[in-house]
């Protein structure tokens, strides 16, 4: 059963909001690391979609071959059989064999997008405690230069006369 339409827009929307984030990133080897995986991630669906394309023939003939070897097992439940009844329909058997295929390209797809986005969350969490961290040691720096030019400011004027 694929994703509703729901779920994958949903799904979509995340993993682009993630994409989004990471161009806010700040140093390079935070950069370097959601480049990579991007592109990582890009690669891998770039080869699904070729090897889909590739082998759709083939994937479907195994699949149909699979469907008809399930269609002719007998059945486990005790019927009567009437004669003239036959579950095979090879029309019927091709659809579903190709709906079978479609469906697994999905979830395969799915599932790379799901681990880039994982992943890409980890690496923009990160980066943001990095960034976070970095901007309270700046913080503190200025407040200390601050203290220390008032302290030298005084020294040089001498205590106030209020």
């Amino acid at each position: 059963m694929g994703l509703t339409l729901k779920e994958e827009l949903r799904r979509a929307f995340e993993l682009a909001t993630l994409r989004r984030e990471a161009k806010d990133i700040r140093t390079p080897r935070q950069w370097a690391q959601a480049d990579a995986l991007m592109t990582r991630s890009r690669v891998l669906r770039d080869r699904e979609e070729r090897l889909f394309a590739e082998r759709y023939d083939m994937r479907v003939e195994a699949t149909q071959r699979r469907l008809i070897d399930a269609a002719g097992t007998p059945p486990r439940i005790l019927q009567p059989r009437w004669i003239g009844l036959d579950r095979f329909d090879a029309s019927a058997l091709l659809r579903q064999a190709q709906r079978d295929v479609h469906a697994h390209h999905d979830r395969r797809i799915s599932r790379i997008k799901e681990a880039e986005a994982r992943a890409l969350e980890g690496i923009v969490r990160h980066a943001a405690q990095e960034n976070a961290v970095h901007g309270i040691a700046r913080d503190a720096f200025q407040r200390a230069a601050d203290q220390r030019h008032i302290h030298d400011r005084r020294r040089r004027t001498g205590p106030s006369q209020d």
